[in-house]
């Protein structure tokens, strides 16, 4: 079974997001093996944005599962739909792949050594999300994914 990895900095702490991403996490148990790492968030209090990222980005490797495929999301990645978020899970599960690390960043994003790990680049929209919204609409579009390759009526 392929594992998903959920992987952040700093808790959600939105009581409403975290209701939704369990909800969806819950719902994503059924389909894969799913792990949601939380690492520590960089103090923002007299820090310039790169040094906050850099912080971040040391626990965010770390916490990567070996051997893990790695995408990450980031508003100057390449957008897909939801059918593409679910051939791409699907190809991976059928390739062998055993692994699938999303990673999201916290408040400044993501430091370019996270960015350059990454097989994939993914941008959730043009617009801009709070990285806690964020966490939401992916485990949102991961759920439906598995619908997707289920061939489930989730998505219509």
């Amino acid at each position: 079974m392929l594992k998903i990895t959920l992987l952040w900095p700093g808790k959600t702490r939105e009581a409403w997001l975290q209701q939704g991403i369990s909800a969806y996490i819950k719902r994503l148990g059924h389909y894969y093996q799913l792990e949601l790492v939380e690492t520590r968030a960089g103090s923002i209090r007299g820090r310039r944005p790169n040094e906050v990222m850099e912080a971040e980005a040391n626990l965010l490797i770390r916490a990567v599962p070996k051997g893990a495929r790695v995408a990450v999301l980031d508003i100057k990645g390449h957008s897909m739909s939801s059918e593409a978020l679910a051939s791409l899970m699907r190809k991976e599960g059928d390739c062998g792949t055993r692994n699938l690390c999303f990673i999201i960043g916290g408040a400044y994003g993501l430091s370019d050594q996270v960015i350059s790990m990454a097989q994939w680049r993914i941008s959730l929209s043009p617009m801009t999300f709070t990285h806690e919204m964020a966490r939401l609409i992916l485990t949102e579009q991961l759920y439906r994914a598995a619908t997707i390759n289920a061939g489930e009526p989730y998505h219509h």
